[in-house]
């Protein structure tokens, strides 16, 4: 086999890796074994011209590929890439190799550093030419390039329509993009095979939900529900919250909430459920309902906690802080969906809301910063019910000095008349002198801080 191995080395490269591709080859002894591959280890020392150590690295990195050991298949394809000028046989065989091990090790490291690299071996060996649009999508949605990432997977459903995996995390990604009628298109253009998997039907059915299409979401809210083999929990789920946003009656919305949280499915979609339901019980002032669910699925929440999204991770923390319950377990998890996403601002409002009421005040200073970079005033306005909630509480820990002093750098209105109501609010208060073009503002902020029956002054 040695001598075999040296022939391939210096003459046969795409021929051999021919045999080596598993869809081609009718014998699996055709695959090297772990002596040959540390045969071929040991002739990295070797004098080989330009070009045979090219194929001496290509051959090692594929075969890598082949007992599961990515990480060392990055180093020898980097090795051959760096060497190489044009040289790639075997294009489409090794780029999907190539990343699909770059894909797996980021996975796994966390690594993201690696992906720069690769995309620009992607380009110089022209990967887009070796029809891997869905291994190279991979790679760009780990770069958080979604819009590109996007693209790839539609050529590679044009290439694959009834690729059911690709549809799933292309309309997934479009939705999470908030380019529902791109995503509806998708599901449209799919064949009547593709449009009838429950997880896809759910999917588009949260896409016309977002566009206001209430009656074709509950339509595909229904059908997934009906599909035997697929767990019940989300799609019931999913149309509780469609009746509760569509409907004024909130009754019917409670209904199908109450047989979600009861249906079946895996652990983590039955805490999501649980989740979604909390959330609704907030909102509707059901407190008693909403704690008796809270004891109920709090076992859940801290096994799945390493699971949960940042976007979970905020809407059980917040329903914490409304509900001024278990603050402790609210910190922990708002602080964990703003390392995930440190750019959200209603996860930095859940955190800077969480540190204010648990008098957290030396950490909460560098929060802060980040809190006021993303609320602008119409922000503000519209959210004022949200953001009143701070200042209550820096009012009712007597700190509202402490709080106003970490606004000083804001000059909008609106932020420069809050912190002028919050010093009238201290012992200090007639010595505040309120600027007169946002005297009415602040001098209305300063009531509705004494008489919270009042009405929002900022209307949204």
């Amino acid at each position: 086999m040695n001598e075999t191995l040296l022939n391939v080395i210096q003459k046969d490269l795409p021929a051999f890796l021919q045999q080596l591709d598993k869809k081609r080859i009718s014998h699996p002894e055709n695959v090297l074994e772990r002596t040959d591959i540390a045969y071929l280890e040991t002739l990295q020392g070797n004098n080989y011209p330009r070009r045979e150590q090219v194929s001496l690295y290509l051959l090692l990195a594929y075969s890598h590929c082949e007992i599961s050991e990515p990480r060392m298949a990055i180093h020898y394809f980097e090795q051959a890439f760096i060497l190489s000028d044009d040289y790639f046989p075997r294009g489409a065989m090794l780029a999907k190799a190539y990343l699909e091990a770059l894909h797996t090790v980021v996975a796994q490291t966390g690594d993201v550093s690696l992906l720069s690299n690769g995309l620009e071996w992607a380009e110089k060996f022209e990967f887009i030419t070796f029809n891997v649009h869905r291994e190279l999508a991979a790679i760009y949605y780990q770069a958080k390039d979604y819009d590109t990432a996007a693209a790839l997977w539609t050529q590679h459903l044009q290439n694959d329509p009834h690729c059911v995996s690709t549809s799933h995390v292309l309309i997934s990604t479009l939705l999470d993009l908030c380019r529902y009628e791109a995503a509806i298109t998708v599901y449209k253009n799919a064949p009547s095979a593709v449009q009838e998997v429950s997880f896809l039907q759910l999917l588009a059915g949260h896409c016309y939900k977002e566009t206001g299409e209430y009656a074709e979401a509950e339509k595909l809210y229904k059908a997934a529900m009906a599909a035997s083999y697929n767990p019940r929990c989300l799609p019931v789920c999913a149309l509780a919250a469609l009746y509760a946003e569509s409907n004024t009656d909130h009754s019917i919305a409670h209904t199908w909430y109450r047989q979600a949280v009861e249906e079946k499915g895996s652990s983590y979609d039955m805490l999501y459920t649980k989740i979604c339901y909390l959330g609704f019980l907030v909102d509707e002032g059901e407190t008693g309902d909403a704690l008796s669910l809270l004891l109920f699925m709090e076992q859940q929440l801290h096994y799945n906690y390493p699971r949960l999204t940042a976007y979970d991770l905020n809407r059980v923390a917040w329903c914490l802080y409304l509900l001024n319950t278990r603050l402790d377990l609210a910190l922990k998890f708002s602080r964990r969906a703003v390392e995930q996403a440190p750019y959200a601002r209603d996860y930095v409002h859940t955190l800077v809301a969480l540190m204010v009421r648990l008098r957290e005040w030396e950490a909460v200073t560098p929060r802060v910063e980040r809190w006021l970079e993303l609320s602008d005033d119409d922000i503000v306005k519209t959210l004022w019910n949200h953001y009143s909630l701070v200042f209550q509480d820096a009012i009712i820990q007597d700190q509202q000095v402490a709080l106003g002093i970490l606004l000083t750098g804001q000059d909008s209105e609106c932020w420069r008349a809050i912190r002028c109501a919050l010093y009238k609010t201290s012992e200090f208060g007639e010595m505040v002198e309120i600027p007169e073009d946002i005297y009415p503002v602040a001098e209305q902020l300063y009531k509705q801080f004494i008489f919270r029956d009042m009405p929002r002054i900022f209307p949204s």
